[in-house]
């Protein structure tokens, strides 16, 4: 509930109503809670980036960057893996 605070700038009963305590489901980087808009009772997904994920994917690509570039010394390996990470990179970041 801390980080869903720090992202509004408020408490988070200023904005929902209802908050579930815990997730309703898991994103792919993160986790949905389920909310109620407290402005006109609507009924929301809440999704809640999981702690640490930027410093964790950044170590991930740069691991796998320096794989790509081991493997790109094998010509019988097509597979362009650091231009892959670095488009994918490019799209999260």
């Amino acid at each position: 509930m801390a980080l869903v605070e720090e992202e509004l700038g408020q408490p988070w009963q200023n904005v929902y109503s209802e908050l579930s305590p815990s997730p309703i489901a898991a994103a792919s980087l993160g986790q949905v809670y389920k909310g109620r808009l407290k402005e006109n009772g609507d009924l929301v997904a809440v999704k809640v980036q999981r702690p640490f994920v930027l410093e964790t994917v950044t170590i991930d690509l740069f691991i796998i960057w320096n794989l790509g570039l081991a493997l790109g010394k094998f010509p019988q390996i097509s597979i362009d893996v650091v231009g892959l990470v670095d488009e994918w990179a490019a799209r999260f970041f």
